[in-house]
């Protein structure tokens, strides 16, 4: 059966990121998110009716690759279902690793490069999009936000197309990490001659004034230092912008410059909203902000821990019914804090909050050894999908150079995605962030196969 999928994969990149997160925050309906779940079910069953024109020959690495990935889906799904039942099985799946089916599916060939690049080229209309939205969300949410909860409330509340409530808090976390792939996605073409400074500024100034109104502080802080990494990151074009001292200086002062304008707007913001000490500086009252971060005994009147709280409290409290729990962890949803169909039963146990991050959610649902199949999965994907040089930039198509370039800007969003899972739970549980983490993930798998093929390897 003969079915264009590349189609089908950016139908649903376009629902999740753009529909399912505007439904949600406008209307309040957050069962639309099932939308992105059924369809990637449907993925999966259109792998197996889908005609290959040749058989699939998988490499050690991805074999290995899929044996990492089925282990920890059947531990996850088996642990879950002899823990909590069923019900909860479907919803924990649903709400935390359906996605990634997406990177089983790329992994057994169902997209092609050509088909990547389309999706790839759709992220710039998606982060267009995010412009108009957030522009509304700030000059009419807020506001209202403001009004009915004081000052001191009103973060949160621009989130672009990326969904959550708009007078408790949204998604902005998930536009921010977007935004990050788009910036890393223009600093790639740019590096490799596909994009010109004007559009790199331009792409870069835009993203970072969205993670500025949405507050991210993780994006603002990192992504600095990730653009960096990226243009020193060596990819599968040869005779690209070489590493140079000018170069290097050059990286430096831009992060600098990124840095100090976004702390010196968010530590205004904080004053204006929470009062201050006036003879503070920018720098000193962004600092401030991040206190509670690294806080080993934070713990929110709501009865949510801090992030660094969440790791030591796991540490001293893991085997709650013996070491199994500590190994094997206590299911999906474990520590689900806000599901009305099956909320976690831990959380409720310890009467707190524990899913604030998704490394607290692995450790408490999947055990160390799921968090190791995990996160062995990711790395060696890492370590096996490194770009490295293959092609002379002189022989390459603008469209070939475009796809070879995205290769390194995905490689270096998966290890923000990584930095990340301490930080927030939005890995673990919001489909538009999930989308792209593992979008990113199977995209590494499908350049690499294609420059292998090409090159007959």
């Amino acid at each position: 059966m003969q079915i264009n999928t590349g189609r089908y994969l950016e139908v649903l990149t376009f629902l999740t990121i753009a529909v399912c997160g505007f439904v949600q925050y406008f209307t309040g309906i957050a069962a639309v998110f099932w939308l992105p779940f059924f369809m990637v079910l449907i993925m999966l069953l259109l792998l197996i009716m889908q005609k290959q024109p040749q058989p699939l020959k998988l490499t050690t690495a991805e074999k290995i690759i899929l044996v990492l990935y089925l282990s920890f889906l059947l531990l996850s799904l088996a642990s879950t279902a002899l823990q909590s039942g069923i019900v909860t099985t479907i919803v924990g799946f649903k709400n935390e690793i359906a996605m990634s089916l997406i990177l089983l599916c790329i992994l057994l060939g169902m997209f092609r490069e050509s088909q990547l690049h389309r999706v790839t080229q759709l992220f710039y209309t998606l982060f267009y999009l995010q412009l108009p939205v957030a522009l509304f969300q700030v000059i009419v949410m807020v506001p209202r936000r403001v009004a009915i909860r004081g000052e001191y409330e009103k973060w949160d509340s621009v989130v672009g197309t990326f969904g959550g409530n708009p007078l408790g808090g949204g998604n902005s976390a998930a536009m921010g990490m977007f935004c990050l792939l788009v910036m890393l996605l223009k600093v790639s073409e740019f590096k490799h001659g596909v994009c010109s400074f004007k559009s790199l500024v331009l792409h870069i100034a835009l993203a970072f004034f969205l993670c500025v109104v949405g507050e991210v502080k993780f994006v603002i802080l990192l992504s600095p230092f990730l653009m960096a990494l990226l243009w020193i990151l060596p990819g599968y074009v040869s005779g690209v912008s070489k590493v140079s001292v000018r170069s290097l200086l050059t990286i430096a002062a831009g992060m600098l410059v990124l840095i100090f304008a976004a702390i010196t707007i968010l530590a205004s913001n904080y004053s204006s909203a929470f009062g201050g000490d006036p003879t503070k500086s920018a720098f000193s009252v962004f600092v401030d902000s991040l206190g509670y971060i690294f806080d080993t005994n934070y713990i929110m009147p709501s009865g949510e821990l801090g992030r660094f709280t969440t790791v030591y409290f796991w540490l001293q409290h893991n085997q709650l019914f013996g070491p199994g729990g500590m190994l094997f962890g206590y299911g999906l949803n474990a520590t689900n804090s806000g599901s009305a169909v099956s909320p976690g039963y831990i959380g409720a146990w310890f009467k707190l909050i524990l899913d604030s991050t998704s490394l607290s959610m692995l450790l408490w649902e999947v055990g160390l050894i799921g968090i190791l199949l995990f996160m062995g999965m990711i790395i060696y994907i890492l370590r096996s999908m490194r770009p490295k040089e293959a092609f002379s930039i002189h022989d390459l198509k603008r469209e070939d150079l475009q796809l070879l370039s995205s290769a390194p800007a995905f490689y270096v969003f998966t290890i923000g995605c990584l930095f990340y899972l301490p930080y927030s739970q939005l890995l673990m549980i919001t489909p538009t962030l999930q989308l792209l983490q593992w979008l990113a993930l199977g995209a590494l798998i499908i350049v690499h196969r294609s420059v292998r093929l090409n090159l007959g390897t």
